[in-house]
């Protein structure tokens, strides 16, 4: 009787989904259509209600509401390596263990150990901090209560995008930075982006935790300017070879910026470092504190000049950096740019260019107010072209996954880490993106055959045991009322998507829709409802938001 075989799905799947993204309009609730952009999807019977209500309730969950927080001190994680040694000689066990999510919400000092290279940790171990904040990535966007707040941390994990894995430091620094971002995601721009610059984890990341006077290092200068503020469009470099050139410089602010600009910034932000215990002069370390330390020996104190606005000479401890980050904050460039993707992220590839000067005069009249981004993110829902805007932009492989449990109910307790490889297979890496760019967020970039490919299979591999990531079991039993292969087949396509048939299931499948469900077979029944919900999850009603 059963004779669907897993090539031949995923066939079908993919030509289903290339087929159907050719829509112009798809049969989506008002409702669902909201909440697929505002949050991780959509739950069954899930109603957003009035809208400019709704978004006050989510502003005011805190970061971390007390039942997520308790989910996750309930969820454990793998960890297994062979014993092994240290280049000092020291020695650990090999292990094999759960353990629970302990680095969360732990205070940064308290792990400084696991950079300590004469003490015997295997890297499994010194990484872990980012394993965890990995691992509860899945949790909260599956089961968080704030929504809205675990979409916009995640664009600021774009934004602001930090490889977690990139060394040992970072990753055992990544938890306080996961944390920073998602406290600030609704709050102030100026605030978070002082955060993120004396966060370790960007620290770290971008090497300014070593920049020092003569000559300062210029990583962490050019992403602030390029991917944190201005934009890249606002490098004007080929243009202009002199500061004065740049126009807007001879009125007191650049509009844009060249290299010169660059160097200076770095050499604004010397000094700013880590408080690891690392050696600063002879009988002097920075404080054990795993959290930002600044070294006025290091910084270089002379006159600068950033975006033609002039910065005298010996200016107090940090002034010249924090002057920069006002500077950028406050710029009309970087209202542009921010609250351009914004809408981006919002689910606005095109927006009018009325509807974004709207959204960046919100942005800067809003400059110093403690809930500038949420009065941003409530302008650019509020406004009538995002209603009128239709569905057209692609679910990031990531998106696709914590939406599939959400509508399919699945409970992520514990998630283990196969879903990140099945992940990286669609062209997506979980807090990992190696360039400092982030993720990509244009549908056009995810429109491949590798991703869509890599979906599909994820897909398939959700509902099953070896994957690890949710508790599956529901899929085996046989809902109440139901009692056809038909019935079980709208059960859960109804679930995930409302199609217009189930008829491409049933034919799949090799049964009739009028059979009898055999109830006396759970693995059959597991297989039929994880094809059908992929069936579901494959057309563009679901895999579009």
């Amino acid at each position: 009787m059963f004779h669907l075989s897993r090539r031949s799905f995923h066939k079908a799947a993919l030509a289903s989904l290339v087929a159907g993204l050719a829509k112009s309009a798809f049969a989506s609730s008002p409702s669902d259509i909201l909440l697929n952009r505002l949050t991780f999807g959509a739950r069954p019977g899930e109603e957003i209600g009035d809208l400019a209500s709704w978004l006050d309730q989510q502003f005011s969950i805190p970061a971390n509401p007390p039942d997520l927080k308790a989910r996750l001190a309930d969820a454990w994680l793998h960890i297994a390596f062979d014993a092994g040694m240290q280049e000092s000689g020291a020695t650990y066990a090999a292990v094999d263990e759960m353990r629970p999510l302990s680095a969360l919400f732990r205070d940064p000092a308290e792990m400084l150990d696991l950079l300590d290279y004469e003490k015997p940790f295997n890297y499994r171990e010194r990484i872990r901090p980012a394993d965890e904040v990995v691992a509860a990535s899945l949790i909260r966007a599956v089961h968080s209560e704030a929504q809205l707040r675990e979409v916009i941390t995640q664009f600021w994990h774009d934004h602001f995008s930090v490889n977690a894995y990139k060394d040992e430091a970072t990753a055992v620094y990544f938890p306080t930075y996961d944390s920073i971002l998602r406290a600030n995601a609704l709050g102030n721009f100026r605030e978070l982006l002082g955060a993120v610059a004396t966060s370790p984890a960007m620290l770290t990341y971008l090497n300014n935790d070593g920049s020092r006077a003569s000559p300062a290092n210029e990583n962490y200068a050019r992403e602030l300017l390029e991917l944190h503020t201005l934009g890249a469009e606002h490098y004007h470099n080929d243009l202009y070879d002199d500061w004065a050139a740049v126009p807007g410089a001879r009125d007191g602010l650049a509009k844009g910026y060249i290299d010169q600009d660059v160097y200076e910034v770095a050499r604004a932000f010397t000094g700013w470092t880590v408080g690891d215990g690392r050696w600063v002069d002879e009988g002097v370390e920075t404080p054990r504190t795993g959290r930002f330390a600044y070294v006025e020996s290091w910084h270089d104190p002379y006159q600068k000049r950033i975006l033609a606005t002039e910065f005298p000479p010996n200016a107090g401890p940090m002034e010249d950096g924090r002057r920069v980050l006002d500077l950028l904050a406050y710029h009309p460039a970087t209202a542009r740019f921010v609250t351009r993707k914004f809408l981006l992220r919002l689910g606005i590839e095109s927006p009018s260019d009325a509807y974004h000067a709207r959204v960046a005069s919100m942005f800067r009249s809003t400059a110093k107010a403690p809930d500038q981004i949420a009065q941003v993110i409530r302008a650019i829902v509020l406004d009538d072209e995002f209603a009128t805007t239709p569905q057209t932009k692609l679910r990031r492989p990531f998106e696709v996954l914590a939406a599939l449990y959400r509508r399919t109910g699945a409970s992520v307790a514990s998630p283990q880490m196969t879903f990140t490889a099945y992940l990286q297979d669609a062209g997506w890496s979980q807090h990992a993106v190696r360039p400092p760019t982030g993720h990509s967020d244009r549908s056009e970039y995810w429109a491949n055959t590798r991703t869509l490919n890599g979906t599909i299979s994820m897909l398939l591999a959700a509902h099953e045991d070896w994957f690890e990531a949710a508790d599956v079991a529901a899929l085996e039993r046989i809902p109440d009322g139901l009692r056809t292969w038909g019935d079980l087949g709208t059960y859960w396509t109804t679930r995930v998507c409302a199609l217009d048939s189930v008829d491409p299931w049933i034919e799949l499948m090799g049964v009739a829709s009028s059979d009898p469900l055999p109830r006396d077979d759970p693995g059959w029944i597991r297989w039929a409802a994880q094809s059908a919900i992929v069936i579901a999850a494959v057309n563009p009603e679901f895999m579009v938001r």
